[in-house]
């Protein structure tokens, strides 16, 4: 059977002190699977410019690569664009900052734009038969709303999502995160929803992007009637 890349991002700003990159890092470590390539890019340790919205300007402006990336060469977003792009599975981690998803991931959402808008406005799928999942980690009740947000994107991103698609913790009410790893240590029940979602991640992968039989993998692409544009 042929090897299949997970690739996790991590998007907290604290990088790899954070408990959502422990978490999947930890998930990471213990999938004991010699068929998986395994990565993780932690966001922060990059240098990703924010976006400068030239779709805003003229939708055929974003394209990809980025012009952003194409222009700076201190900008580092090419990483993650070349890490999607050569995984078969995506797992995004993020933490909840007042009800939504991380700044970092925010940024990386807007900046993968030029990968969305080559599919409905280049006409060029670039992203296809990949599967995504995601570890959301907060201390105020809003992970299926971020969950929610991060499906419509990655969906016209052109991920595919299994049964039940991301695995989430959120502590008390407060803005005590030093004590949750101690809380997250000594709570299997915490670590086994994390590592459950990268095995559900792998499994549904083996069942959809690669034949059983045959070995071969998965190619369907659609490409988008969404947006229609006057040339």
């Amino acid at each position: 059977m042929a090897k299949l890349k997970l690739l996790g991002i991590s998007t907290s700003a604290r990088g790899r002190e954070s408990n959502s990159y422990h978490l999947l890092n930890r998930a990471f470590e213990k999938l004991a699977d010699g068929e998986i390539e395994k990565e993780i890019i932690v966001a922060s340790e990059l240098k990703l410019l924010p976006c400068r919205h030239h779709y805003s300007i003229n939708a055929k402006m974003c394209v990809h690569p980025c012009l952003i990336t194409q222009t700076d060469k201190s900008d580092e977003m090419k990483k993650i664009y070349d890490g999607i792009l050569s995984a078969d599975m995506v797992i995004f981690s993020t933490p909840i900052y007042w009800g939504n998803h991380s700044q970092l991931m925010q940024l990386i959402i807007e900046r993968l734009n030029s990968l969305e808008n080559s599919n409905s406005v280049h006409k060029k799928v670039l992203v296809k038969n990949k599967v995504a999942g995601m570890m959301i980690l907060g201390h105020e009740d809003g992970y299926q709303h971020v969950a929610g947000g991060l499906m419509n994107f990655l969906t016209e991103l052109g991920m595919i999502f299994p049964p039940q698609a991301y695995a989430a913790w959120v502590g008390e009410s407060n803005e005590d995160t030093k004590s949750d790893r101690k809380r997250i240590e000594t709570d299997s029940t915490i670590f086994e929803q994390f590592d459950d979602l990268v095995n559900n991640v792998v499994n549904f992968s083996k069942k959809i992007l690669i034949c059983s039989d045959c070995g071969e993998k998965l190619d369907y692409e659609h490409l988008s009637k969404k947006k229609l544009y006057k040339k």
